[in-house]
């Protein structure tokens, strides 16, 4: 039997779909973006237009709270993340 890539995952994902953003620079950047789903360790997030992230960043949910996090892959529009820790 294969393995697929979830097999391999530390923490297992939830589906959703959160409106949030990225922020950087100081709060002086801002890019909306869709949370489609959601694990202990990272989150996969889609963007509407190719969208060029620094290497770390916050994430902002709609409900106020913030992450820190890091890109771990990005294919276009959709970017993997790790969390660095909460804000």
């Amino acid at each position: 039997m294969a393995d697929t890539g979830s097999e391999k995952r530390r923490h297992p994902r939830r589906k959703m779909l959160k409106g949030a953003k990225a922020v950087f620079n100081d709060g002086a950047s801002l890019y909306d973006c869709q949370v489609r789903d959601w694990s202990e360790g990272g989150a996969r997030l889609v963007f509407p237009n190719l969208t060029p992230l620094p290497h770390l960043f916050t994430l902002r949910l709609n409900d106020g709270s913030e992450y820190a996090c890091e890109v771990v892959r990005a294919d276009g529009p959709i970017v993997g993340i790790r969390f660095a820790g909460s804000t």
